[in-house]
């Protein structure tokens, strides 16, 4: 079936991948499958949108996205990694659900509506080293984004099946380590708040009973005199 004409551009292209997707669906049922599904979806799209990406196509457990910024890419993956953190954070979700997001940005060749290319295999290489919580992208990327905006951790060169050239990859400081570290600060905050107020109630008793006590000296010795 004839597509329509092909033309090149250059773009940056995301993945975004449930971690162990198989593992988790072989215990589901069909329920849990399509929950598990809408909860990606629902998630997932409005944030691709926020940051004017591209829904190319959704294969099983991956999402194909481009952008035109490589900065909205990269924002749309912490955003993404942020919100999917905070469902999982949340004791009422019954259905943990994790991701790992790749960004790589050169020239495509657009058939249709969808997107093939170097720069395609290229993200799905980075993608295969990406762990959970991950937002890694491509030096091409780092060398074109805004740093102003985001925490970046340099993980080195790394080979991949099929490119002559290692690549230089380079990861958004763990989102989870971000969210933790907030809750963490919140405890660490209410704590001190308690401390303080058990300190004030402390100290309000004793003077109370400080007070109790100077008074009945007071009072004893007018009275013995």
């Amino acid at each position: 079936m004839v597509k329509g004409p092909t033309e090149a551009e250059s773009t940056t292209v995301m993945f975004v991948d449930i971690v162990d997707y198989t593992k988790i669906t072989s215990q589901l049922s069909r329920e849990e499958f399509n929950y598990l599904h809408d909860v990606f979806d629902n998630i997932s799209l409005p944030i691709f949108s926020k940051y004017s990406g591209r829904v190319v196509k959704k294969i099983g457990d991956a999402f194909m996205v481009t952008f035109k910024s490589p900065t909205n890419a990269v924002l749309c993956g912490i955003a993404l990694q942020e919100s999917f953190q905070e469902y999982n954070l949340n004791k009422k979700t019954a259905l943990p659900l994790k991701i790992k997001v790749a960004i790589h940005t050169g020239e495509v060749i657009i058939r249709g509506n969808d997107v093939y290319g170097d720069a395609v295999n290229v993200t799905a290489r980075i993608e295969s080293i990406a762990k959970q919580g991950d937002v890694v992208f491509s030096e091409d990327i780092y060398k074109t984004m805004n740093k102003n905006e985001i925490d970046i951790v340099y993980l080195g060169q790394h080979k991949f099946k099929g490119l002559k050239q290692p690549l230089k990859i380079f990861r958004v400081k763990k989102v989870i380590d971000k969210l933790i570290q907030k809750k963490k600060e919140k405890k660490l905050k209410r704590k001190r708040i308690f401390k303080f107020i058990k300190k004030l109630i402390l100290k309000i008793i004793l003077l109370l009973f400080l007070s109790a006590f100077i008074y009945g000296t007071i009072y004893f010795y007018k009275n013995l005199f």
